[in-house]
C-alpha cells in the first residue's frame, strides 16, 4: 500500500492568501476602512475649523494631529489584512512558520509539526467529509480533527490515493 505524504503550504507560499478571505478578516478590514475614513474626515474638519479662525488653539491642533494619526493607523491595518499585505508581512518578518507535514497510510494519519510526528490511528476518527477544496476528518463529537487542503497535493494521483485511503478506513459523511 502506498502512503500519501503532504506538506501544508504557509500563507507566504499561497498566491491567493487564503485567510485574507475569511469573514473575520474581512470584517476587521471593513471596520478599519470605516474608522480610517471617519478619522480622516474629522482631521479635515478640524483643519477647516482652524482656517476659519485667526489664531488656532492648541487643543484643535492636537485633536487634528491625533485624528490624522489614528486614520493613518486604520488605513495601514486595512492594507495589511489584504492578501497582498499578508504576504508582504510574512516576507518582511523573514521567518515563515513551517506548516505541518501529514502522512496518510494504512496505520492512520501522522501529523508532524516542528519535527515531532504524532500518529492518530483510524479509530480516533468517525468519518470524513470531502469538499471541493478540502478533506476534513471528523472526531466522535463531529468536530473537525484534521483538515487536508487539496491544494497541498502536488498532483491529482496523490489526491485520488488519499481519497481511496479515507474511503477504505472511514465512512463518508
Amino acid at each position: 500500500m502506498r502512503a500519501v505524504h503532504v506538506r501544508h503550504l504557509s500563507q507566504a507560499e499561497v498566491p491567493t492568501g487564503g485567510t485574507a478571505l475569511s469573514p473575520r478578516v474581512r470584517r476587521s478590514r471593513n471596520r478599519a476602512v470605516l474608522k480610517g475614513a471617519v478619522g480622516a474626515a474629522v482631521a479635515v474638519g478640524l483643519v477647516m475649523l482652524q482656517e476659519r479662525y485667526t489664531g488656532p488653539t492648541p487643543l484643535v491642533y492636537f485633536a487634528g494631529c491625533l485624528s490624522a494619526g489614528l486614520a493613518g493607523r486604520h488605513v495601514r491595518t486595512a492594507l495589511l489584512t489584504t492578501p497582498w499585505g499578508q504576504r508582504w508581512s510574512a516576507r518582511r518578518e523573514g521567518y515563515v512558520r513551517p506548516g505541518p507535514e501529514v502522512t496518510v497510510d494504512d496505520g492512520g494519519i501522522t501529523v508532524g509539526t516542528s519535527g515531532r510526528p504524532h500518529l492518530e490511528p483510524w479509530d480516533a476518527f468517525t468519518g470524513y467529509v470531502e469538499t471541493e477544496r478540502l478533506f476534513v476528518l471528523l472526531r466522535s463529537s463531529g468536530r473537525p480533527a484534521v483538515v487536508l487542503p487539496k491544494r497541498t497535493f502536488p498532483d491529482a494521483v496523490l489526491a485520488a490515493e488519499c481519497r481511496r485511503l479515507l474511503a477504505e478506513h472511514l465512512p463518508p459523511r
